[in-house]
């Protein structure tokens, strides 16, 4: 029965240390670009301060504003980082804004987008993004 105790614990244990890759720290990068696609289907304009980088958030700005006052949701949106080197990476996403104009609905996919975000001051912002 020890035996057998034993022997969980230590699975247990292995199963846990395979599952920590260290990819959390990194994973915090995908948080603002996130944070930046809720920002646009809630049309929370004054969320952009703390999400985008300084450069970028006039151009952040915008991109909300081209939703307001359309109905928007996100679609099976998920963001994986890509890279991080340093204060700054990528990050791609999948799924989509699907966004309704009276009786008319456009999608808006997010797959094809390299996101940059940065640390500024601690903090992980989205500074732009490139189509592919």
């Amino acid at each position: 029965m020890r035996n057998y105790r034993a022997l969980f614990f230590i699975v247990l244990s292995i199963l846990l240390l395979a599952g920590c890759d260290g990819s959390g720290k990194d994973q915090a990068a995908a948080k603002p670009v996130e944070s930046f696609y809720k920002a646009i289907v809630s049309q929370e304009r004054d969320s952009i301060a703390t999400i985008a980088c300084a450069e970028w958030e006039r151009e952040a700005l915008r991109e909300v504003d081209a939703f307001m006052g359309v109905k928007a949701e996100l679609v099976d949106v998920t963001c994986t980082v890509k890279e991080v080197s340093g204060d700054s990476g990528s990050v791609t996403c999948a799924g989509k804004i699907s966004a309704s104009y009276g009786n008319e609905t456009t999608d808006f996919p997010l797959e094809g987008r390299t996101h940059t975000v940065v640390n500024e001051q601690g903090e992980w912002r989205i500074c732009g993004y490139s189509k592919q």
